[in-house]
């Protein structure tokens, strides 16, 4: 008797009514959930029904962009061709005015905002009134915790040609050898830094994240900012004593970034302990000290730096990730040695990625006299072209000094067809390389040296190949001795460069064929 009422209840409780459970929930919740989502895509569920008119005012979240490249042409299309003078970024300044108008006028009240950021391609004088408004409205408006991403230019931090080659011709430039942080040699980016930040977003209690892109910080004398967690300024055309004292005044901070400041020579962060640190481009920094005692991330950008560039107050115990990203396109003898005293530092990292125009950065060559081993490394990234069969030994070189390496990336960039910003061809660099290091050539003894590496044999169950190209005859070489060596290998991810399928198959059966039984 029970079975059966139990079996004639059961379709009633699984009936759909084909009520729209969602749109009952209140416009707070929605609000939060459509936060998630692009403001564009967020502002589009306004036609879905009366009910969702006016959920986007609930929204906390207002982000809108350019793309970069897109107020390029505007000497031609808006100065010369257009009727109105006006802002070049219109679309932008009314997407925004109507996400933050939009709020006031469906709850006739100005909601708290927990995220704002814009990104101006490259922004002009009449942004800036508009901008002041929108930043006052936000800072009043503010809720419990606030996240601001504010980027006035967008381009490369590193340009072509390298922090090397850059920080050498700063250096012809200047009259005397040294110069203080608050000499002008910013004003090498003073025409990307088009914006004065407010003095009173320094006093937002409920700050706790702050991405300055390409402005003047206009730090005041006194900041008051407990809650800042997470910095990163990009650009910045202040002085290095002005962006110490913003770092200062953030007793919280536990992330912090630095991009492409040239003003920047010395920092000190003893005063807190970040979790997190990344210096780029900073091409003219000579020394940098961290209370490293829960420092678990680190990443460096730029030329190979010097051996007392970086103090670390605390040990490097717990840095379990480290990137290193060499942006001179060819390492000369002496950096070349630099870059194995530098590594040295993170020996005891679990995941190290570095990047540079070769893969490897010419580990292979005789002047890399470091005898480092990576004892605790699982996770290794590397990315890079491979121009000669000689870059294999690189890879190889490295592998040798990571006995616990569980899982390898390999980002593979394509070698240069064409002369480079310099003019040099990519068989100039080469020859100029042999000569510095002696024959480049990858021989059958270093092809049989892949059978005896220990992590390949033991311990490697992961290898991602990221845009491999089976033409280039060093990728197919350094593919085939990595999964034929590796045996104990559970899992192969490539991902292939856009050809034809036919293509695809012959590099997928060449792939399966590699593979150690």
């Amino acid at each position: 008797m029970a079975s059966s009422e139990e079996s004639s209840s059961s379709p009633a409780m699984h009936t759909d009514d084909g009520r729209d459970r969602l749109s009952d929930l209140p416009d707070e919740l929605l609000g939060h959930i459509l936060s998630f989502l692009p403001n564009v895509e967020a502002g589009r569920t306004a036609v879905l029904s009366r009910r969702w008119r006016d959920v986007f005012g609930c929204v906390d979240t207002i982000s809108l962009e350019e793309y970069e490249g897109q107020r390029s042409n505007d000497w031609e299309t808006f100065f010369y061709e257009a009727e109105e003078r006006k802002s070049c970024s219109g679309h932008l300044l009314d997407g925004l005015s109507a996400a933050l108008l939009s709020r006031r006028r469906c709850n006739g009240r100005n909601l708290p905002l927990r995220r704002f950021g814009f990104a101006f391609d490259s922004i002009t004088g009449w942004d800036v009134v508009f901008v002041d408004m929108c930043l006052h409205h936000v800072l009043r408006h503010a809720s419990k915790e606030l996240h601001l991403d504010l980027r006035f230019f967008i381009c490369p931090i590193c340009e072509r040609g390298g922090c090397r080659k850059r920080k050498a011709k700063v250096k012809s430039r200047r009259e005397t050898p040294e110069k203080s942080d608050d000499d002008e040699e910013g004003h090498l980016y003073s025409t990307r830094c088009g914006y004065i930040l407010p003095r009173k977003l320094y006093s937002c209690v409920a700050l706790k994240t702050l991405c300055i892109s390409y402005a003047w910080l206009n730090v005041p004398e006194s900041i008051n900012l407990p809650l800042l967690e997470t910095m990163r300024l990009t650009g910045p055309g202040n002085s290095g004593r002005d962006i110490q004292r913003l770092i200062s005044g953030c007793p919280r901070l536990t992330d912090l970034k630095i991009e492409g400041a040239p003003n920047l020579r010395t920092l000190s962060i003893l005063d807190k302990r970040l979790r997190s640190f990344a210096l780029r481009c900073c091409q003219n920094v000579k020394s940098v000290a961290i209370d490293s005692t829960e420092l678990t991330t680190l990443a460096y950008s730029g030329a190979v730096p010097p051996e007392s560039l970086l103090s670390l107050h605390g040990g490097v115990q717990r840095i379990s990730s480290c990137t290193v990203q060499l942006c001179s396109k060819n390492l000369s003898a002496e950096e070349i040695g630099r870059l194995g005293r530098f590594l040295d530092l993170f020996a005891g990292t679990t995941h190290l990625h570095v990047e540079s125009a070769r893969m490897g950065a010419s580990m292979e060559s005789k002047h890399f006299t470091s005898s480092l081993t990576f004892a605790g490394l699982t996770r290794l990234d590397l990315t890079g072209c491979l121009p000669s069969d000689g870059a294999a030994n690189a890879v190889r070189r490295i592998l040798e000094q990571t006995p616990k390496l569980e899982c390898l990336t390999l980002f593979l960039v394509p070698v240069p067809k064409e002369p480079d910003y310099y003019g040099l061809q990519e068989e100039d660099v080469d020859e100029k390389r042999r000569e510095r290091d002696g024959d480049d050539l990858f021989t059958t003894e270093d092809e049989s040296m892949f059978s005896s590496i220990e992590c390949l044999r033991r311990r490697v169950t992961t290898i991602y190949l990221v845009g491999y190209s089976g033409d280039e005859l060093t990728q197919r070489l350094l593919a085939r001795l990595l999964l034929s060596n590796a045996l104990v290998l559970e899992r192969v991810c490539v991902k292939l460069v856009k050809q034809k399928l036919a293509w695809q198959l012959k590099q997928k059966h060449d792939i399966q064929g590699w593979r150690a039984s």
